[in-house]
């Protein structure tokens, strides 16, 4: 099969309309699969979900992408902390591996491709996941952008978070039993400006199927159970599930929004850098089953009856209903009332950890690291990676007049000609995190965020040279081209 690989890349560039719904009616679908089908299965488990609702339209109507952002966003995600010599060609194997997966159809739609459809079952699974990490991110990053004006939101990998405050307990999501299941990332919202900062953290769970709209409300009604497994003092985080079903017609994508308290930190620009220069340490925390007092203090926020006294009789059912159950609740991990501060430090400087690594420099992304988890050795792709990479650290170019620094890899193509990948950072926002003034990089975010919306992209960018390009609120840019 003859690959236009020009044609691709103007593909990869090309924005297009994404359908999202969230609506009420969705919310009940979910719920009633929720206790039907994962109820029985869940057992205990099950009270520990939270309630979904639907989010307002006007959060998520009108979105559009392109396969370059997705691809973009997928990229970051997978920039997990690794002593593995091979992790930067994997990052960027993130990016290749799906370049041929999403187009713009001819009504303007995100869908699959033809090719992306055809491929056996095993490796539906992984795409489907891959890519329901990328499209929930942009998708889910909108939401909140839009709700929370002049914030600024990113991703953080829930397990190498939690791997620098609890001492067992985390490993690989899929590798745990049921009774262990966490969502996937943490999306972390600073803000700078007028001398204040703060910070803001949701639990995000990504799902993505090749299977119809039943599947999905499956996913979701699986996705209620697993953001409820992060405490923080003794309440749960705010959460965003998504849920994308891929198709040649085109994808759709569903969005629903348990509840919870967001705030974490809040202060003066000067002390949120403060804070950030040093690396808050490890904690000793370990997860495990909820104690008596923690279970209760689930149920009456889940019935809404915090305000009220148990009498008591409650207290006494409550506590003999535990101890029957309590071989089947799940493992939780709670950040205690006065580790609020320590998980702000440690997420937001995580978000400073991969922007820099996105960029190729890991020698400044180290100084953002903690000990701990600075020892994983996990590969943030798991499939083989290619041998045909080669890359430039410190390469340079400009989108927009503004000038990105990061790497180049380079793919020889049969026609002579040859794939280039860069990822990098803006300039000016990758010197202020070098420097660790991290309220320099947010304000500078927020002053060019609007420069990005009109980026070129297609063979008219770059006069005959084929490319696409995206750039992100946080600074972060792709531009994949044929020369």
């Amino acid at each position: 099969m003859h690959l236009d690989f020009s044609d691709l890349v103007d593909k990869l560039g090309t924005p297009a309309k994404l359908v999202v719904s969230s609506t009420p009616e969705l919310a009940e679908e979910v719920e009633k699969v929720a206790r039907e089908r994962i109820g029985p299965k869940r057992g205990a488990s099950f009270l520990y979900r939270k309630p979904v609702y639907s989010i307002p339209s006007n959060l998520f109507s009108g979105i559009e992408s392109s396969p370059a952002e997705v691809l973009r966003e997928l990229g970051l995600a997978t920039t997990f902390v690794t002593a593995s010599p091979f992790a930067d060609i994997a990052r960027h194997w993130a990016h290749v591996r799906y370049c041929a997966t999403l187009w713009s159809n001819r009504k303007r739609t995100l869908a699959l491709t033809q090719a992306g459809s055809d491929i056996v079952h095993h490796h539906k699974v992984a795409q489907s996941e891959q890519l329901g990490i990328g499209l929930a991110l942009v998708v889910a990053k909108r939401i909140l952008e839009r709700n929370h004006p002049g914030w600024l939101f990113s991703s953080v990998d829930v397990d190498v978070a939690l791997e620098a405050g609890f001492i067992e307990g985390v490993g690989l999501v899929r590798q745990k039993k049921k009774a262990t299941m966490r969502p996937d990332y943490f999306l972390v919202g600073r803000h700078a400006g007028g001398g204040q900062s703060g910070c803001k953290v949701y639990v995000l769970e990504c799902k993505g199927t090749h299977g119809n709209k039943h599947h999905s409300k499956r996913q979701l009604a699986t996705a209620s159970l697993q953001v409820g497994s992060i405490e923080v003092g003794s309440r749960t985080l705010p959460s965003l599930i998504v849920a994308s079903r891929l198709s040649t017609a085109g994808v759709s994508i569903d969005v629903l929004d348990p509840p919870g308290d967001a705030d974490l930190w809040g202060g003066a620009s000067e002390e949120f850098d403060a804070l950030l220069s040093d690396d808050p340490g490890p904690r000793q925390w370990t997860s495990g089953k909820p104690t008596f007092e923690q279970f209760f203090a689930r149920q009456r926020e889940l019935l809404g009856a915090e305000e009220f006294q148990p009498s008591e009789a409650e207290l006494q059912a409550a506590r003999a209903e535990y101890e029957e159950i309590l071989g089947e609740l799940p493992v939780i991990f709670q950040v205690p009332e006065d580790g609020k501060n320590w998980l702000f430090r440690i997420l937001a400087r995580n978000t400073a950890h991969s922007i820099l690594r996105f960029a190729g420099d890991n020698t400044s992304a180290s100084r953002f690291a903690t000990p701990r988890t600075a020892e994983n050795q996990r590969l943030p792709i798991d499939d083989p990676t290619p041998d045909w990479q080669m890359f430039t650290v410190s390469s340079e170019f400009n989108i927009n007049s503004h000038r990105f620094v990061g790497v180049e890899y380079s793919m020889p193509l049969p026609n002579g000609a040859s794939l280039k990948i860069f990822r990098g950072v803006e300039k000016g926002m990758y010197e202020s995190l070098c420097e660790g003034r991290v309220s320099a990089y947010l304000r500078r975010a927020q002053q060019l965020r609007g420069s990005w919306a009109s980026v070129p992209s297609g063979a008219a960018a770059n006069g005959t040279q084929h490319q696409a390009v995206s750039v992100g609120s946080d600074g972060t840019g792709l531009r994949i081209r044929v020369v």
